[in-house]
């Protein structure tokens, strides 16, 4: 995603709350879109930037991690809140009552319940339930239709607001990134068929809408040099969301086909994938440092900044997007990375100056060969977020269980809170 602002000023809150309380396939093309054969072919990530999955996280540690999942869904049976997901164990607002309000980010639940499908289908209804409150929740119209923004339930009773009383005005609704948000439901609709084969919930009217909303989304802030805007009053084309855009807009094509029988609509969304792609190329690939822009409007990536420019390195990679060459999304990693190697790097300590985690890391370094850095990062989150009476507490945050699920192997169960 774009950008971390809004964390880092959760962040801010949760960290006085805690001092208070001790908390298709789809290969790069140079010349016209490709016409589909017909039937469809699946879609999947272009193999030469693919990324083994598995073996690198134990089951004690993945279970875990599942069972923290499973304690963030909100039950709440003939309430707004049901079927919600919170974004951690803390909470991230007190209003002027002192009533305390958990945080929900759809953007972080989407990247969170993509992985775990795979490693606990039994997640499934869980995922369901998401999928229908995400729908429930998607802007209908207006500025910001089709954009699931951030809401807060109140620990009290359960209450759901996109604002709650005492946040700063101008701060609400608010959401980090539309294009990256929208592209997360589609993304994550995809992994849910992928897991479930239930077309069916994917055909209920509201859920249908609220997918065809984020797809419209995408599209609205698309702008003519191919690239998508961070939302309406923010016209800045970032590098990471670019990536997750494509990725979901090839996610849309196999839901497009498989559930709705929309093969027009499905090669539509695939030409989208290929123009945006291209444009990532032409625009944001910047051939003297041989890495990636952070954005269109920025210059040559700086190796001494950790977030944005040395993550976003990262994003073609893991989401499948690959440079002017074939090797250049692993190079543009694995070169930008190598100043935040060893002793005091990324693997030892949170580099990130405001402590995050940015597990994708991990994955990235395996992606281009450094598995033992990947398995120290590891062995060093799971002593952290296994810390005896405080677990998976801040800056953990449940969008960073995509990576670590990344790296686990499936589970025959889904363990219990």
């Amino acid at each position: 995603m774009s950008s971390v602002a809004g964390w880092r000023a959760i962040g801010l809150i949760v960290a006085v709350l805690l001092s208070g309380c001790a908390s298709g396939k789809a290969t790069a093309r140079t010349g016209t879109p490709v016409v589909l054969a017909t039937p469809l072919a699946p879609v999947t990530e272009p193999a030469e930037t693919a990324c083994d999955k598995g073996g690198l996280v134990d089951a004690g540690f993945r279970d875990a991690a599942l069972a923290a999942l499973s304690r963030l869904v909100v039950h709440a049976p003939g309430l707004a809140a049901d079927g919600a997901v919170r974004a951690n164990s803390a909470p991230g607002h007190v209003d002027p009552s002192g009533q305390a309000w958990h945080f929900i980010s759809a953007y972080q639940v989407n990247l969170a319940l993509m992985e775990a499908l795979r490693v606990a289908p039994g997640n499934a209804p869980v995922a369901a339930g998401w999928l229908r409150w995400q729908a429930r929740h998607t802007t209908p119209t207006g500025a910001g239709q089709g954009v699931v923004f951030d809401h807060w339930i109140r620990v009290s009773d359960l209450h759901v607001a996109p604002c709650p009383p005492g946040r700063v005005l101008g701060d609400c609704p608010q959401v980090d990134a539309y294009d990256s948000t929208a592209a997360s439901a589609l993304l994550m609709a995809d992994a849910y068929l992928a897991a479930t084969g239930d077309a069916a919930l994917l055909r209920e009217p509201a859920v249908r809408a609220a997918l065809e909303r984020s797809a419209g989304t995408v599209v609205a802030l698309t702008q003519p040099d191919g690239l998508s805007s961070a939302k309406p009053g923010h016209r800045v084309e970032y590098l990471m969301d670019a990536a997750e855009v494509v990725a979901g807009w090839r996610a849309w094509a196999r839901v497009q086909q498989s559930a709705y029988g929309d093969r027009a609509g499905a090669q539509a969304s695939l030409d989208a994938a290929w123009r945006m792609e291209d444009a990532m190329r032409r625009q944001l690939w910047h051939a003297p440092s041989q890495a990636w822009r952070v954005s269109r409007q920025a210059g040559a990536p700086d190796v001494s900044v950790w977030y944005p420019d040395t993550v976003a390195q990262a994003w073609p990679l893991l989401w499948g997007v690959r440079g002017p060459a074939a090797t250049d999304a692993a190079t543009a990693w694995r070169d930008m990375s190598a100043r935040w190697r060893g002793a005091d790097g990324w693997t030892h300590r949170n580099v990130d100056p405001d402590g995050f985690w940015w597990p994708a890391a991990a994955v990235a370094a395996r992606c281009v060969g450094h598995g033992a850095d990947a398995r120290r990062w590891v062995a060093r989150a799971r002593a952290a977020w296994l810390a005896p009476g405080d677990p998976f507490a801040w800056p953990f945050q449940v969008g960073d269980l995509r990576w670590l699920f990344w790296l686990s192997d499936p589970a025959a169960v889904v363990p219990r809170p």
